[in-house]
């Protein structure tokens, strides 16, 4: 047990450390030397402390208190609290807004056609103001109805703070049309794909009296078809007036093979 004859107790009732154990023995508040004592008033405020840090964490402090907290946890914590409490802070550090995604569905629409196009996004963090194309908008998504042109859509976000923005465009096209037929009398019943690019690679089989067929817009240009590595065997287009599955109607080059009956063939088909 400690001698007692010449120490000295620092704190007030309310504040002494009765009954601490040490190394398996309990020594009263009173037989405490004043550098023991210090040392356990240290323990205390930075008990103290660190609870008071842990009550202001957890209640989401403001980017100014954090800053503050920064400070008082270098001061107050050990290694091992300083880590584990600036975690904590960082978790909750104030951050500029960002847009993490701006989603349209669909993204390319047929000429003639009338859409509904489904936005989403999400944020890194709530935002105080949000608009589309100046028009305020809630939650996380949007219906737009009647799209029937192309359309540009800018997602504006602010949090009071920070401001940014993002955009997605919604394309028109019209579709390409590829196969074999006997003629050119059914262009449009061949087999299709909307898209604004004109090459592409295709393998077609075309049998007895059939002829391999590719459709494009006029307004794309012309194209050049390559046969196992080599230019050619496609005569000069005939253009004709087509009619899509949404009534809309475009002048397209209707290229047709020169020989048919060619059986399975895959075709390049390349910038002219």
């Amino acid at each position: 047990m400690h001698d007692c004859t010449d120490t000295r107790n620092r704190f007030n009732p309310e504040n002494r450390f009765i009954g601490d154990i040490e190394d398996g023995l309990r020594y009263p508040y009173a037989c405490y030397t004043k550098e023991e004592s210090d040392e356990r008033y240290a323990a205390k405020a930075t008990e103290t402390g660190l609870t008071e840090l842990s009550e202001v964490v957890e209640g989401k402090a403001s980017k100014a208190e954090l800053a503050g907290l920064a400070d008082t946890v270098s001061t107050k914590a050990d290694e091992s609290e300083c880590v584990e409490i600036r975690a904590r802070l960082d978790a909750l550090e104030w951050k500029p807004i960002d847009i993490i995604s701006f989603v349209a569905i669909p993204t390319l629409c047929e000429y003639g056609s009338s859409n509904t196009i489904n936005l989403s996004w999400a944020l890194n963090k709530e935002a105080t103001e949000k608009d589309i194309n100046g028009n305020t908008v809630a939650g996380n998504t949007k219906e737009m109805t009647g799209v029937t042109a192309a359309t540009t859509y800018t997602l504006n976000v602010t949090d009071g703070q920070t401001s940014t923005s993002k955009a997605v465009s919604i394309e028109f096209a019209n579709q390409i049309y590829y196969g074999v037929d006997d003629d050119l009398s059914a262009v449009t019943e061949l087999s299709k794909v909307l898209s604004n690019d004109k090459t592409r690679t295709i393998t077609v089989d075309a049998g007895v009296d059939e002829y391999i067929i590719y459709a494009i817009p006029v307004r794309l240009g012309t194209v050049a078809f390559y046969v196992s590595g080599f230019e050619g065997g496609f005569e000069d287009p005939e253009e004709q007036l087509l009619t899509n599955e949404s009534g809309y109607q475009e002048k397209y080059n209707v290229y047709r093979s020169t020989h048919k009956n060619l059986g399975q063939t895959t075709v390049e088909i390349r910038e002219e």
